[in-house]
């Protein structure tokens, strides 16, 4: 997909889980090898949240969450 995101909070960006990582083709769950997205929780009053420009209009049919776990990838 490689198209630009962003992220919030984006504690993590700088550290290792740039919004970017999402959308690299990579579905790696290692957040300590720098292979997924991270951000840090949100609160009530801000929430976390994760976008990405497409940079065109699609209709999607599905969309794919690979979620990072200590204990194998999981699907969501």
């Amino acid at each position: 997909m490689h198209k630009p995101a962003k992220q919030s909070p984006d504690t993590f960006t700088y550290l290792n889980g740039p919004a970017s990582k999402a959308v690299d083709g990579d579905t790696s769950d290692n957040v300590d090898r720098s292979m997924c997205a991270q951000t840090d929780r949100g609160t009530r009053s801000k929430p976390a949240w994760w976008r990405v420009n497409l940079k065109a209009h699609y209709n999607l049919t599905g969309i794919i969450i690979y979620n990072r776990n200590k204990h194998g990838q999981q699907k969501i």
